[in-house]
């Protein structure tokens, strides 16, 4: 199983180096899709209660919000682009 992991994350890797605004543009269409998806699913299951869906837009709006923004860096040049920083506590 660590094996395929590390595969894939070299074929990422290699994908990303070759072309990252193309890499950035699908991360971020999936984002998307993934984004709307959960939403329309949200409202499948809670059929009349809006409160659910608005909390679930909220809360998963920033993931969207990134892949945008990794994509407008990666257009712009930006060094945030090449390696985002990772904060961790």
């Amino acid at each position: 199983m660590n094996t395929i992991i590390r595969s894939v994350g070299q074929v990422t890797e290699k994908a990303f180096m070759a072309q990252p605004v193309v890499f950035r543009a699908l991360q971020l269409m999936f984002a998307l899709a993934a984004y709307a998806a959960g939403i329309y699913l949200v409202d499948l299951a809670t059929a009349d209660a809006r409160i659910p869906v608005i909390l679930f837009a909220v809360y998963f709006l920033p993931a969207v919000l990134r892949a945008w923004l990794q994509l407008y860096w990666q257009l712009r040049g930006d060094v945030r682009a090449v390696k985002p920083e990772r904060h961790l506590a």
